[in-house]
């Protein structure tokens, strides 16, 4: 298990394409602990 501490200045639309690219790919697994609402306007759909 990893978790990540993203800080706030990140480029959070990019880190969101690169672990959703990377589940499809099925290099690996996900889900999500305690969010930012800028993370989850982040999120497609």
């Amino acid at each position: 298990m990893v978790a990540l501490d993203v800080p706030p200045e990140a480029d959070l639309p990019k880190i969101r394409e690169l672990r959703e690219h990377g589940a499809e790919q099925g290099w690996w697994h996900w889900e999500e602990g305690c969010v930012t609402a800028a993370w989850i306007v982040t999120e497609r759909g």
